[in-house]
């Protein structure tokens, strides 16, 4: 299985739909549930066509002997990018069959690699529900640190729910990759 990340196209609609369709996903990531179909794909078109400045999305795509070109199986996001004080949230999303498998880790490295190597940035944030476990386990995984706890803040199918906040540094990273074996270029 080799995990590798590209820029979403127009022909990916139909997984955004698949997922949109997916409960736990949506739930999980924020998506609202029962969009229509036109609705989503407004939304997606737009995106791909005039992207947020402070937003990088990428695809996850997985290649296997059953997929031997490749297919998509979520996104991974730095969003709220600030360039000036150097610094991004990560998110990561991957749909129902792929998780449990190693695929957001090793996205997440990929990601992770882009923004401090490739862009320069010097933290990167997670905001993470408390119903989200996996994610907090992966974020953890990744080197993150919480940093703190926003009780009761946000409001999903009408409960109220913590949030945790998770912090990276540029060093933190880096420790991660000798950690890994010398880098993380190698798992890349």
């Amino acid at each position: 299985m080799k995990v590798y990340l590209r820029p979403l196209a127009l022909s990916d609609l139909p997984r955004v739909l698949e997922w949109s369709q997916d409960e736990a996903f949506c739930l999980a990531n924020g998506w609202p549930l029962g969009l229509p179909a036109a609705q989503l794909q407004d939304w997606f078109v737009r995106l791909l066509n005039n992207p947020p400045a402070d937003l990088i999305r990428r695809g996850i795509v997985v290649q296997s002997p059953e997929h031997p070109e490749g297919h998509l199986v979520g996104f991974v996001d730095l969003r709220e990018l600030n360039p000036l004080e150097k610094r991004a949230r990560l998110r990561i999303a991957i749909g129902e069959e792929q998780r449990g498998q190693g695929i957001g880790f090793l996205a997440g490295l990929k990601m992770l690699e882009e923004a401090f190597a490739e862009l320069g940035l010097e933290r990167i944030t997670a905001e993470i529900p408390g119903s989200n476990i996996p994610m907090r386990r992966l974020v953890e995984k990744l080197g993150f640190t919480q940093e703190g706890l926003l009780r009761q803040h946000e409001t999903r199918q009408g409960i109220k729910e913590d949030i945790y906040l998770y912090g990276m540094l540029r060093q933190d990273f880096q420790q991660l990759r000798n950690r890994l074996g010398g880098g993380s270029q190698a798992l890349l």
